[in-house]
């Protein structure tokens, strides 16, 4: 299988993305395709003032809603047309924000001063990460004594219902079965029309995204598998009914322990 770049997918597919969830991302901080929106469920903590740091902020929306409230805010993407939608975006509104280029993986502790972040936020990209455990230790590191890290993504549960891959004599082939428990990447694409860009992420159970928390100094507080709040894209709209059986986002909320 070709190695695929996955900042240059999400170059490819920006401008379409922009387009497709647009309409959306203007409807508030929405946590996943189908929300909840911030507004109905509160999780976040008090904004105005705090040091924001936001792991793969894209086009910049939920940077767009943290500035609103007063809050200092960096993000993080691996994608510099992602960036530029998200400079744009900020421009526009008259606010300000820092913004950095990097792979998660990627990331140093020396990025950032020890304890520099009040609050971590990531809405779905943390499963693009390769090491996840190793990013969890930076990330406590960034943040501040019984500071907040809370993030969302692919929930596992919907992750098992995709296609595996496996190499079988010399050939990759795909598997179409309920997997669970196998940790692996998933091979997909970002579809729009007859455009195909290839893209991966990967797939863990949630007692290794617990305990990787757990092991990087951090209180799991809460964790909340949403049923669906509201439509999204009408692309999504077609497994809308699907989404309320079959779990399509997980968020944790956990702080940095002492």
């Amino acid at each position: 299988m070709t190695e695929i770049d996955l900042g240059k997918s999400w170059d490819k597919a920006s401008k379409l993305w922009f387009k497709r969830w647009e309409s959306t991302f203007k409807r508030g901080f929405i946590w996943g395709p189908y929300g909840p929106l911030e507004k109905d469920i509160k999780i976040l903590p008090l904004l105005r003032g705090k040091n924001v740091l936001v792991l793969g902020c894209g086009s910049g929306p939920d940077i767009l809603w943290l500035a609103k409230k007063g809050a200092k805010v960096t993000g993080v993407d691996i994608s510099k047309e992602q960036l530029t939608f998200a400079k744009e975006r900020m421009k526009k509104a008259g606010l300000a924000a820092n913004f950095i280029q990097k792979d998660f993986d990627k990331l140093s502790v020396a990025d950032f001063s020890k304890g520099s972040f009040d609050l971590i936020v990531s809405n779905y990209a943390l499963q693009y990460v390769k090491n996840l455990p190793k990013l969890f230790k930076k990330i406590s590191h960034f943040l501040k004594t019984r500071g907040k890290f809370i993030f969302s993504f692919d929930h596992p549960v919907l992750y098992a219902t995709y296609k595996s891959r496996r190499k079988i004599g010399g050939e990759w082939k795909s598997f179409k079965d309920f997997d669970y428990l196998n940790e692996r990447t998933i091979y997909w694409y970002f579809r729009f029309g007859k455009k195909n860009i290839p893209a991966y992420s990967y797939h863990r159970t949630i007692s290794t995204i617990f305990n990787s928390l757990v092991n990087s100094n951090f209180m799991v507080e809460k964790i909340i598998e949403p049923k669906p709040y509201i439509r999204s894209t009408d692309n999504y709209n077609k497994v809308f009914i699907l989404a309320k059986r079959l779990p399509f986002t997980i968020i944790f909320i956990s702080s940095r322990r002492e």
